[in-house]
């Protein structure tokens, strides 16, 4: 379906109203939400099944971090937003599939650029404490209300305001499912109009003093 619309749009391109052309791209750009809605009830249901193939190792939090950041940092520069990286000056290395933790961190950078505005900043964290990595995403965007907050990680929750677009209301769920397969918990900090503060946490951590 989608390529047949995409063929239809540069094939027509010419021949089309305005009014036509919209209607085609809004088709497009559902019928992309809808793929997407069902690759992520895929991933989730294997998550939730404990079908999905997880590749643990010792990997740095810093390389988490840049390989995070690289995906997201075109997507950052269009809307004017700036990426601060705050980490120990030790590496902090943990036992962690790290395909998974970068779509972990994506995800909520993914959410950070939605609700931050142009000149805000995200800000991605790292700590240790007893062998617990504490890995956190935060902005200085809209913020969550306080009655959405506890619900925030169900399955097809979403906040509605005017900067919300796109999504399938799943992304947060498979973080969650992600994070409990690495035996940690995740959780939001956040203040209407001043921003949130996305924390997980990974066991199993270590620091590399070399």
């Amino acid at each position: 379906m989608g390529m047949s619309i995409k063929l239809l749009i540069e094939q027509l391109s010419d021949k089309l109203n305005d009014d036509q052309r919209e209607l085609l791209n809004a088709a497009d750009e559902e019928q992309q939400r809808l793929r997407s809605l069902v690759d992520d009830l895929l991933d989730l249901s294997k998550i939730e099944a404990g079908k999905m193939q997880m590749e643990f190792q010792d990997v740095a939090v810093n390389s988490l971090f840049q390989r995070a950041q690289k995906v997201m940092v075109s997507q950052a520069e269009e809307k004017g937003i700036r990426f601060e990286v705050n980490t120990p000056s030790e590496k902090i290395i943990v036992k962690a599939d790290p395909s998974k933790i970068i779509w972990v961190l994506t995800n909520l950078i993914g959410n950070a650029l939605r609700y931050t505005d142009s000149g805000g900043t995200i800000r991605l964290n790292a700590g240790i404490y007893s062998r617990i990595v504490y890995l956190s995403v935060e902005d200085t965007g809209a913020g969550i209300p306080p009655e959405h907050q506890a619900k925030i990680f169900d399955k097809f929750v979403q906040v509605k305001n005017e900067r919300s677009t796109g999504g399938t209301g799943l992304g947060l769920a498979i973080c969650r499912e992600i994070v409990r397969a690495h035996g940690g918990t995740i959780w939001v900090d956040s203040e209407p109009g001043k921003g949130s503060k996305f924390t997980f946490t990974i066991p199993s951590a270590y620091l590399n003093k070399e």
